[in-house]
């Protein structure tokens, strides 16, 4: 989903991260943070919860950020 994908490439920036940083931190490669922020791979439940803790983010606002756009199904 495009509004999580653009908050944790926020998150990152606010963090002063770099890719390559992040990636270290997941223990990942750069193509894989990449993949992640430009919507090509999308992470799943227990990625995602990592992907937060390297960023030290709350998991709970990207998952209301979801929810708050989601559109009628």
């Amino acid at each position: 989903m495009i509004v999580l994908q653009q908050w944790l490439i926020e998150q990152r920036q606010v963090k002063n991260l770099t890719l390559e940083q992040l990636a270290e931190q997941l223990n990942k490669s750069v193509s894989y943070v990449q993949d992640v922020e430009s919507g090509q791979y999308q992470l799943d439940v227990v990625e995602y919860l990592f992907y937060c803790k390297a960023l030290d983010i709350n998991p709970n606002h990207g998952l209301e950020l979801i929810q708050s756009n989601l559109t009628s199904i």
